[in-house]
């Protein structure tokens, strides 16, 4: 009997638990799709892409808490445990967002979080702390971020024996920019056949060469430098085939079809790919070298040394009498001749020249037949002849070389010509003979192609002419390339001409001045156009900074019109350029913004350092500063998925933006050769700057 009784107590209990009623789990709550309903619009919800909570056991739908659409009350998470001392959210954007107001809400139904620490990023790998142990209500909290930027946002708070709960997390947008990555623009330059990656990328307005943004526009011309042509597999991204020519060109046509629009360009050497624009013209002991300041110590300074290598630094040929024709481009009261004769090999020197002047290059006046003495041969060569000239007035100067201290070769070193106000001159030197055999280093020689201009339709380029030095490339000298644009709007670069410039300097104090880093077309606000440059100090980190020069637009290749900007106003002395922002890079771009919230403003467009992965923005007033602080817009985060990869030269493109969107480009190399292999290595990015809609 006992037994049966406890078989019937025991069946009691069973239909007793059976009777109660289920725990059944939360019903899933379907979210309705209220569309696309963000409009960058000031004080919209900014909807989350993703959230991520690495280190915690989590309860509840996460994908719905972050839902755009979702309910403020509906859809909690819930910690419990965590690997570490703390609970960790990171709630990422689709792009980076000014923030305004952060909104916190707690459950009701938990242990409250007394305090967050919040941390914020530009890439959603570097974080910077915004808030630390910052209070929360019991409910509702709402935390100013300022206008703060930020694609990531990290949320931490102490994880304890507790039950916590957040009912909801809310971004509201503040005024100013968004910044997007565009990639569609960037896909379009990952290509996979014949054109497949290049450095550096400029681009011009070819209908008509207004860069104003919005201005309309057919084509739209690229500039590249070092650019691969070949083949790549699209399966892996790597070269199939590849040759490296050193430089390139691309259209966009803007009535096309974005998909259908682009076009590339190079030239056919003998059915091989080649460089479009190529060196000849600044290599090897051409009358050219006379003027410039390769060589030489100091530029444009009668205390410079000319040091004694025959490198494509001055002028050599084997007609003896031969003559060096000099155009100033305008009548000059010429004041003062200083010359160094020929220093890599003394014997070559000139002995005996004869002084022409001209102002129409067809009727000559001799001034004078004048003797010279030998250069040493040192590597630091003080000039050889110094001519007081008592204010000749002429354009051109014909130098007759009539003898030499050998009868083979006959040569000059340097020629520096000065006004009657010390104003050192510049002008185009030629003549009809000169030694063709090149120095073993330069035959290492090409093109890389800086910013330009389009007037009077012809492209105006400054390119850089490089040669190898050592593991690295040294730059010898900045060009001018004046090419025509054709009636189909691409660019003539077969009847290119090559033109000789002062643009690349070296100071008394050390430093290097390059200009040509980036060009702005103002001729419609104030007739002028502006060319940046950079100064660099050759400490350890090189400091690198921002110089101004400008011209107006029939000036372009009389050097000796231009004008430079000291800091406080524009004077033809490019020695006395002042640097006026720090930390820039080698290309850059200034914009005039003609409406939005940076109306009327000019916008400097940098990586800062070159190569730090940083892309900033500063302001000014005028064309030539000052520049405001920078305002960092972006972080590149290539480095982190490519081998040895580096991101650089950041700049805007006005003609390819449109007011209130801004689209800005950079470059990604490596710093391992053999992982160029990888095609994903070598094309520009683009990110899209955008203002918010009020």
């Amino acid at each position: 009997m006992k037994y049966f009784k406890l078989i019937g107590i025991l069946l009691s209990v069973f239909l007793l638990i059976g009777c109660q009623p289920k725990e059944t789990p939360e019903e899933e709550i379907i979210i309705p799709s209220c569309g696309d309903q963000f409009t960058m619009t000031l004080g919209e919800k900014i909807p989350f892409a993703s959230m991520s909570i690495p280190y915690s056991e989590v309860m509840g739908n996460q994908d719905n808490f972050i839902n755009y659409c979702k309910p403020i009350d509906l859809n909690s998470i819930y910690f419990t445990d965590s690997l570490i001392r703390t609970h960790q959210i990171i709630l990422n954007f689709d792009a980076t967002y000014p923030v305004n107001i952060l909104s916190i809400t707690q459950t009701l139904d938990t242990v409250s979080i007394d305090s967050i620490s919040i941390e914020v990023s530009y890439n959603g790998l570097n974080y910077t702390r915004l808030f630390n142990q910052y209070e929360l209500n019991e409910e509702l909290t709402e935390i100013d971020f300022g206008g703060s930027m930020a694609k990531s946002i990290k949320l931490i708070f102490s994880a304890d024996d507790h039950k916590k709960g957040i009912q909801d997390i809310r971004a509201t947008l503040a005024d100013g920019i968004i910044i997007k990555e565009d990639q569609a623009w960037t896909d379009t330059f990952l290509r996979y056949y014949g054109w497949t990656g290049a450095d550096g990328i400029f681009t011009f307005n070819l209908s008509d060469g207004n860069e104003m943004i919005g201005a309309n526009k057919n084509t739209v011309g690229f500039i590249f430098s070092d650019t691969f042509i070949g083949e790549v597999y699209e399966n892996n991204k790597l070269r199939k085939s590849s040759l490296m020519i050193n430089n390139s060109l691309g259209y966009m046509d803007t009535n096309l079809p974005f998909d259908q629009a682009f076009t590339f360009d190079w030239r056919l050497t003998d059915d091989k790919p080649d460089s479009p624009f190529k060196p000849n013209a600044y290599i090897g002991q051409q009358a050219r070298n006379i003027l410039d300041g390769d060589g030489l110590t100091v530029s444009q300074s009668i205390d410079a040394t000319l040091n004694n290598s025959n490198e494509g630094i001055s002028y050599l040929t084997n007609q003896i009498p031969e003559s060096i024709t000099i155009d100033l481009k305008n009548i000059q009261n010429i004041k003062d001749l200083f010359i160094w004769n020929y220093n890599a090999n003394p014997n070559y020197g000139t002995k005996k020249f004869n002084l022409y002047t001209s102002n129409d290059n067809l009727s000559y006046t001799l001034v004078n037949q004048y003797t010279m003495n030998q250069a040493s041969g040192s590597i630091e060569e003080p000039y050889t002849l110094h001519l007081e000239l008592n204010q000749l007035s002429s354009r051109y100067l014909k130098i007759e070389l009539v003898e030499s201290y050998d009868s083979s070769y006959v040569g000059l070193g340097k020629l520096m010509i000065f006004n009657d106000e010390g104003q050192f001159l510049f002008g185009q030197a030629s003549s009809n003979s000169n030694v063709t055999e090149l120095h073993p280093n330069e035959i290492s020689s090409r093109l890389w192609l800086q910013d330009g201009v389009v007037l009077n339709n012809s492209l105006y380029i400054f390119p850089i002419l490089v040669k190898d030095e050592a593991d690295l490339f040294k730059v010898h000298n900045v060009g001018l390339i004046k090419a025509p644009i054709k009636t189909d709007e691409t660019i003539d670069y077969e009847n290119a001409t090559y033109l000789n410039t002062p643009l690349q300097y070296q100071t008394e104090d050390g430093g290097i001045v390059y200009f040509g880093a980036g060009i702005l077309n103002n001729i419609s606000k104030d007739g002028y156009i502006y060319i940046y440059g950079y100064k660099d100090i050759k400490d350890l980190p090189i400091q690198r900074s921002l110089v101004i020069g400008r011209f107006r637009p029939e000036d372009i290749e009389n050097f000796n019109q231009w004008t430079f900007f000291n800091g406080e106003t524009f004077t033809h002395d490019m020695n006395t350029v002042a640097p006026l922002k720090d930390k820039v890079s080698t290309e850059l771009s200034v914009t005039y913004i003609n409406e939005g919230i940076f109306a009327g403003k000019y916008m400097l467009v940098v990586m800062e350092n070159t190569n730090s992965g940083v892309i900033s923005f500063a302001l000014s007033d005028t064309p030539y500063g000052p520049f405001g602080d920078y305002q960092k817009i972006y972080e590149t985060t290539e480095h982190t998925y490519l081998r040895s990869a580096f991101s650089y030269n950041a700049k805007m493109h006005p003609a390819l933006s449109k007011p209130g969107e801004y689209l800005i480009s950079y470059n990604v190399n490596t710093s391992q050769v053999g992982a160029l292999s990888d095609a994903r290595i070598y094309y520009p990015r683009f990110i899209r700057m955008i203002e918010v809609k009020k």
